[in-house]
């Protein structure tokens, strides 16, 4: 068995309760526990919690040193996290930055390739259904869209967002000039439509759209005219 199926045949160990509030007075985070009883981290987190906001005064023999309870063989830093080990780690990680991991970023890297690897199961099919559903709970908008589709949305949102703005002010965004964040980021955007139009590499359907929506955009003059009418 490869390490792969490892991870994906994941059963839990029978340890008791009373054994991970022991652990943790003697000094275990709630994640190694976990890792080493086999067991979702959520879980265990919740005992723990549970009990110690029952009776605060248990909080008092928690040591920050632990006594070394006996470590999967090979130890817990050469053992490939779980599934559920790893999907724990990406909703705490996405609780507590507001944002998905980066994979530009070294630290982050690991939960960035886990990630896309189930959106790309996900689309294939290929992806429980026990763990889509832990993830659609857990992590909100996990499934983002592909990099295209995440392009075409948001350019359809900026020409709407232009539109609405020469309707209103009569005039066009000004980058030097503009008191809000979103005129500048209209003007920047423009000026990028009309490089991408003279160099002759506009998507045709792109370019209906905007003169449809504002007639004679690439002249600013002609443009002012067209929604003064």
């Amino acid at each position: 068995m490869n390490a792969e199926e490892e991870t994906e045949n994941w059963t839990p160990q029978h340890w008791s309760r009373q054994e991970w509030f022991y652990m943790w007075t003697k000094g275990l985070d709630p994640r190694r526990i976990a890792r080493i009883c086999r067991v979702p981290y959520r879980k265990v987190y919740d005992h723990i919690r549970t009990r110690v906001n029952h009776n605060p005064a248990l909080f008092g023999q928690r040591l920050m040193l632990h006594d070394h309870p006996q470590l999967p063989r090979g130890g817990l830093e050469n053992r490939r996290p779980t599934w559920q080990e790893r999907a724990a780690e990406l909703a705490d990680f996405c609780l507590i930055h507001g944002r998905f991991p980066r994979g530009y970023v070294e630290d982050e890297s690991k939960l960035y390739s886990f990630l896309q690897h189930q959106r790309n199961r996900y689309r294939a099919g290929k992806l429980p259904a026990s763990r889509a559903s832990y993830l659609n709970e857990q992590i909100s908008g996990w499934l983002t869209p592909r990099k295209r589709e995440r392009e075409t949305a948001l350019w359809e949102r900026r020409s709407a967002e232009l539109e609405i703005f020469i309707r209103d002010h009569g005039r066009y965004p000004s980058y030097k000039t503009a008191k809000e964040p979103l005129e500048r980021v209209l003007a920047t955007w423009l000026t990028a439509q009309r490089n991408t139009h003279r160099q002759g590499k506009m998507d045709l359907g792109r370019e209906g759209n905007l003169n449809e929506l504002i007639p004679g955009w690439i002249s600013r003059e002609s443009a002012i005219r067209a929604h003064e009418q």
